[in-house]
């Protein structure tokens, strides 16, 4: 059993429901800074000017935020209100939208943000805006790889990024513009399949042979090489954690020896983590409602996909806990109150046999959970709570309220 997974502050929790309503996320502190070290100092034996950015869209929270750019951290964005708290938070990093207007590149740039444009297409909007001094595209290069389909980023279905094979004119035009120093960027997938340890060393060979396509044909060098996210984690018991030393260690030995075989000056690697700092620093906890033996038995907690849907949009699994004392153990389905077959956080899960009132911790809440949420149904937010490093538990974020909704709206 992988003790990353099915941890759980449990000390924390009870304090936190005695003190709180629920439904709520719990954040540990100690375990997002945990992370945010692990994968920095793992980079840093080899790339020591490596320049980390924490993907925004896994968890926005300031205060989450604040946490991770204390460890050395800047951005990655990929909206406006991205960029606005990246401001706000006086953070730097990269800026990658796609299919994205020139009023959104102009709101990015006016923040410090190196653009990374998803096509060549966006190229006139910089006439615009004004032309930057440094510029990245966002490369698809041909190749990508996920957890499942969806999180498939690259290759010939993706949306995203400039086709490699166009990649050098791109750079010859962005140059004609008066672009004078460039970046490169993929992205590939996300949840890369923990497994695939070689992944990342691959798709950075191929970036390579890119980069050196960009100097043969453009004439222009690469100075910053940032190999997107996706690094996988384990959601299931059974799934083994990633070894980030290992894969630091091999995408190093890319970079050697594809410097050297293409005769390239080094450039300066960034790397965009959300998933793997965040995820398993956080919880979402509830408390059963109704249990209903119907064709199975189902357990209705007080939370709903709303608030946590990576179940209902692509059946992702999520480890659950329940703190009761029960001996025996029983197949059950956890279920919210959404009006959609889907709002299912476990299906039939072999669970302590539950009664009303007991507490349920679903796992790996710490990114890409609450930030996915929505008001389906008319469902409310739920808040947000830190547990900080000298054990104390405050509110980073409070709950919604019916008139929140409708406060845009004219009644």
């Amino acid at each position: 059993m992988n003790e990353e997974v099915i941890y759980y502050p449990k000390e924390a929790v009870g304090r936190a429901v005695e003190q709180f309503e629920t439904p709520f996320f719990l954040y540990s502190e100690e375990r997002l800074r945990e992370n945010c070290r692990r994968m920095k100092s793992a980079f840093e034996k080899h790339f020591p000017d490596v320049w980390p950015l924490f993907a925004v869209k896994a968890n926005p929270n300031p205060d989450f935020l604040r946490i991770i750019m204390d460890e050395g951290f800047d951005f990655d964005c990929s909206s406006p209100s991205e960029c606005f708290l990246a401001e706000k938070l006086e953070a730097k990093g990269m800026y990658t939208g796609n299919y994205t207007p020139a009023d959104e590149l102009k709101y990015a740039a006016e923040r410090n943000m190196i653009l990374n444009l998803d096509d060549a297409s966006m190229l006139p909007f910089l006439e615009e805006i004004g032309v930057p001094e440094i510029l990245s595209f966002r490369i698809n290069p041909g190749i990508g790889g996920g957890e499942r389909e969806s999180f498939v980023f690259a290759g010939p279905d993706a949306k995203y990024g400039v086709p490699f094979e166009k990649a050098a004119e791109a750079y010859k035009k962005a140059a004609e513009l008066g672009v004078k120093r460039f970046g490169i960027h993929m992205m590939t997938g996300t949840n890369i399949p923990i497994s695939e340890k070689e992944y990342f060393a691959q798709i950075t060979k191929k970036l390579f042979e890119i980069v050196a396509e960009v100097k043969r044909e453009a004439g222009v060098k690469i100075e910053l090489m940032n190999i997107g996210g996706g690094f996988g984690v384990p959601y299931k018991p059974e799934e083994k954690s990633l070894d980030i030393e290992e894969l630091a260690a091999s995408v190093r030995e890319s970079f050697d020896t594809q410097c050297e075989k293409h005769g390239l000056k080094e450039p300066r690697l960034m790397i965009e983590p959300g998933r793997f700092i965040s995820a398993d620093a956080g919880w979402r906890v509830g408390k059963v409602l109704v249990i209903k033996d119907s064709y199975k038995k189902f357990v209705g907690i007080d939370a709903s996909s709303n608030d946590m849907p990576r179940p209902s949009i692509y059946g992702a699994y999520h480890h659950a806990s329940v703190m009761n004392d029960a001996s025996e153990q029983e197949p059950v389905s956890i279920v919210g109150q959404i009006c959609e077959n889907n709002d299912q956080f476990a299906r039939d899960r072999m669970l302590p046999v539950c009664d009303i009132g007991d507490v349920v911790v679903i796992h790996n809440c710490g990114g890409h959970a609450r930030a996915m949420g929505h008001n389906y149904n008319g469902r409310l937010r739920h808040a947000e709570y830190l547990l900080e490093q000298n054990g104390s538990i405050r509110q980073i974020r409070q709950a919604q309220n019916i008139e929140d909704l409708f406060k845009t709206t004219k009644l």
